[in-house]
């Protein structure tokens, strides 16, 4: 890979409110010269930032107002984070690490690693824990439930995956046909981003390909949980990272498109609604957004992983000069 070049360094300060329908003001925090790809991001309650590699596994932390250090240098067992979330109970920093930079070549082939999750000591960086994915499955996106287990998007079997805490194997947690994607390539990807309401037990999955927005409950005791597709006026455009707000919107990250408009926006899922729910866009003209992670003070933090020159030209295109994260605020 090309060397990388430092953009100018900017602090990333806290951002103020702005009135409903006027685009949020947003910063950009410079990544060390050389992490490429940022995909996976984190936060704990004190402000400090995790960002992780989709191109080399390695992991970054910064405490506010600090330097960028590493925390984890990558390695044969973690190659790639393409999702980062704290389980801050357990002091552990779980990650999705499959071996998706094969999606870059011109024949939109996977690598050939195993696929896995992984956790590691958001103190130290040390693994604690590897979890493989089960054969023919693509863990992507994760979230944490409040007692330490784990809901998993898999993007080539149509399906939720869940780890019970604790436990050493992950297992189906929910399929449904309406989650795949008859397309190839990467819009053949179906369940993406994934996010857990405040309530501990609604789920929102979309479908990167497809473009479809979901509803996840939690049967009775042994049932099957229940999907609904949340109506929309439109399709996502490739949607990828969630997250709920604090005041309970669904945030979207649309990236990844050949426009290069990537958005964030905010859809109202919860509670009852006549007819389509409205996708109110936030920030746009990012540079391929493909996760996020959202502050108790409604600030909001992007990887943009800047991936569009690659998907247009294929694996021999120039590596971007510089990545960055973004910040922008929510709250109004």
């Amino acid at each position: 890979m090309t060397c990388l070049h430092l953009v100018a360094a900017l602090a990333a300060t806290l951002l103020t409110a702005t009135p409903e329908g006027v685009p949020p003001s947003r910063e950009r925090l410079s990544l060390p010269e050389g992490f490429a790809y940022p995909n996976g991001i984190a936060h704990s309650e004190d402000g400090t930032l995790y960002v992780g590699s989709v191109s080399s596994g390695r992991i970054l932390r910064r405490a506010p107002g600090g330097g960028w250090t590493v925390l984890f240098p990558g390695s044969e067992e973690v190659f790639a984070v393409t999702s980062l979330r704290l389980d801050a109970p357990r002091g552990l920093l779980w990650g999705t690490s499959p071996d998706v930079m094969g999606l870059m070549r011109p024949d939109d082939s996977l690598g050939r690693r195993a696929h896995r999750l992984f956790a590691v000591d958001a103190r130290t960086g040390e693994v604690r824990r590897i979890i493989p994915v089960p054969e023919g499955g693509l863990g992507n996106d994760i979230t944490v439930a409040p007692d330490g287990g784990l809901y998993v998007t898999d993007s080539t079997r149509a399906a939720v995956l869940y780890l019970r805490p604790g436990g050493e194997r992950l297992e189906t947690y929910v399929s449904d046909a309406r989650f795949a994607s008859k397309a190839t390539g990467l819009s053949g990807i179906g369940p993406a981003g994934i996010a857990l309401a405040q309530d501990g037990k609604t789920l929102a999955i979309n479908t990167f390909g497809p473009g479809r927005l979901f509803l996840v409950r939690p049967g009775a005791a042994g049932a099957t949980p229940s999907v609904s597709e949340v109506e929309l006026p439109r399709r996502l455009e490739n949607p990828d990272g969630m997250r709920f707000a604090p005041d309970g919107r669904l945030l979207v990250l649309e990236g990844a498109s050949q426009s290069g408009d990537g958005r964030v926006v905010r859809i109202e899922v919860l509670g009852k609604a006549a007819g389509p729910r409205r996708i109110e866009v936030l920030a746009s003209g990012m540079e391929s957004p493909v996760n996020l992670t959202v502050e108790a003070n409604g600030r909001v933090w992007v990887t943009e992983a800047r991936l569009r020159d690659r998907l247009l030209k294929g694996a021999a295109a120039k590596v971007p000069d510089a990545f960055w994260v973004t910040a922008l605020s929510t709250q109004n």
